[in-house]
């Protein structure tokens, strides 16, 4: 692997300028100028405004809350009030449910696919989730509105699940609905699957994994032209320029649990540490030696930072020189490093979560553990943070006369404890879409005829998880992104907290987003 950037290497390149760099493209659909002319218009109206709006409402109230190690669906009563979706949905979109073939997978997963009349042509996947996070009864008056009153003020709809993911859902689902009523009939396949289990469920998941699933068995391996999930909200102002900021790619995932064993007895003639005490200087040597920051070509941030530093009309000139020139790796990591947000992108994150150990204040403790959540950057894997764990716990086993197992360790012979080690949840770091790639111009394309020629699109990185974890063997192209500008709620989005809220234009911009993108990729060919 060749590093780009890293706190250790640099390498020497030429320092492209902004006249060598191509435009990026801007593309409005060709074909069917009555579709664009009719919609586009349409969603201009206070009408339309309000149909989306109590669209959103409506599925908002509907409280499709997961936790953490539910149940399977018909043993576990929380997911009964899921029940409610396929009435809603149908009754809402009943133009889709007529025009298009909707399958229901483990009763609450739809799989709709709007057949296109070239069947030589790959389809296009949309994907979104309808569970959503709770909303602890301790902050309920800590809410403006109920959480799942789906309140609209002619502004805002307001209520867990408005933003993270409904508001995709609803507007995929507008946007199809949009063009049926405009008599579109694609070329190609449109498919559109919506899970419920992305923010909790059963183990295993059986929302998202059997719609890919279903997927691969229909359309093969590598069967998809390209996979559009959900993201961050899409636009954001950097340094006083808007930028588009879709995500080709996640971190990986990894628990790590680190437990103590040790002997107990009276607290009245205690060791010089116990249990505790021994985690406590565990943590310590995890924490004093986080993983090394670094940038490679697998990275979309590393391009990400190259197009701000061509086209961001306010960008420090000194932090422009040195991303355009690696001989400056040092400083553009210094720079990424300045800011935990940019840092997270640029390394494998290291947080102590839980913390477990005693049960009485006079024994000592016999056994402490801690859970430790790690983030793994692209160019890392589960495997390099196992043995990061070994390499830094290792000393310390010996120092103490304590056995290491796990992670390939097996702990032998006579010892004063024991430190065990075990991972939980593991996923690897995601592939990396390539942004050369002419599918990734039909996304920037649309985006910039959307929302503006001034608009500058840049691929990111995200340090989240999406359920796109489930569908990486159906296309090389994965974009995760929420299509509408995340300065329509001046406070910032509030996904996952009290207040979360959609500003209806924001779910304009999405159904105006969708209503288009499917309309260029059906044009385009490869």
């Amino acid at each position: 692997m060749t590093i780009i950037y890293s706190n250790q290497t640099a390498a020497i390149g030429v320092v492209p300028s902004p006249e060598q760099t191509p435009d990026q493209p801007i593309y409005h659909p060709s074909e069917r100028s009555d579709v664009t002319s009719a919609n586009l218009e349409l969603f201009k109206t206070p009408k339309f405004r309000d149909l989306v709006a109590n669209r959103l409402s409506g599925l908002v109230q509907i409280p499709t809350v997961t936790y953490d190690e539910m149940g399977l669906v018909g043993e576990d009563s929380r997911w009964e009030v899921f029940g409610a979706l396929p009435k809603y949905f149908e009754e809402t979109f009943l133009r889709v449910y007529h025009a298009l073939e909707v399958i229901t997978i483990n009763k609450y997963a739809f799989l709709y696919t709007w057949k296109g009349s070239d069947s030589s042509l790959k389809p296009v996947v949309f994907m979104a989730h309808t569970d959503v996070v709770p909303a602890p009864e301790e902050t309920s008056n800590r809410w403006t509105y109920p959480p799942f009153s789906g309140h609209y003020d002619g502004e805002h709809i307001w209520g867990r699940g408005s933003e993270d993911d409904k508001s995709n859902v609803i507007a995929i689902l507008s946007a199809i609905d949009s063009l049926l009523g405009a008599g579109f009939e694609p070329s190609r396949t449109v498919v559109f699957a919506v899970g419920f289990d992305e923010e909790g469920g059963a183990p295993g998941g059986y929302g998202a994994r059997c719609l890919a699933e279903h997927l691969i068995e229909a359309y093969g391996e590598d069967g998809v032209e390209l996979i559009f999930d959900e993201g961050i909200p899409g636009i954001e102002e950097h340094f006083a320029t808007e930028f588009a900021l879709p995500a080709t790619a996640e971190k990986g995932y990894l628990d790590v649990a680190v437990t103590i064993d040790t002997a107990g007895g009276h607290s009245s003639t205690p060791p010089d540490h116990t249990a505790i005490g021994y985690l406590a200087r565990v943590i310590q040597a995890i924490e004093d030696n986080p993983f090394q920051s670094r940038l490679t070509a697998a990275n979309p941030t590393l391009t990400y930072l190259k197009i701000i530093a061509i086209h961001a009309k306010d960008i420090p000139l000194g932090l422009r020189k040195a991303i355009l020139d690696p001989r400056s790796a040092d400083k553009v990591l210094k720079y990424m490093d300045s800011s935990l947000d940019l840092r997270a992108l640029v390394r494998t994150s290291t947080a102590v979560d839980v913390v477990q150990g005693g049960e009485k204040a006079n024994a000592l403790p016999e056994t402490a553990h801690i859970i430790v959540n790690h983030r793994i950057a692209v160019e890392e894997s589960v495997q390099i943070v196992q043995d990061y764990y070994v390499h830094i716990l290792s000393p310390l086993a010996k120092k103490w006369n304590f056995g290491l197992q796990g992670f390939g360790q097996e702990a032998a012979g006579n010892h004063n404890g024991t430190i065990t080690l075990a991972g939980h949840d593991a996923l690897e770091p995601s592939p990396t879409s390539d942004p050369q790639d002419q599918r990734f111009d039909w996304l920037t394309g649309t985006i910039r005829g959307v929302f503006g020629t001034d608009m500058i699109v840049a691929p990111v990185l995200l340090t989240g998880n999406t359920d796109t974890k489930f569908y990486w063997k159906l296309s090389s192209q994965i974009y995760r992104w929420s299509p509408w500008r995340a300065s329509l709620d001046p406070r910032g989005s509030m996904m996952h907290t009290v207040d979360e809220r959609m500003p209806v234009e924001g779910l304009l911009e999405m159904v105006r987003f969708y209503h288009e993108f499917i309309r260029v990729v059906d044009e385009k060919r490869r």
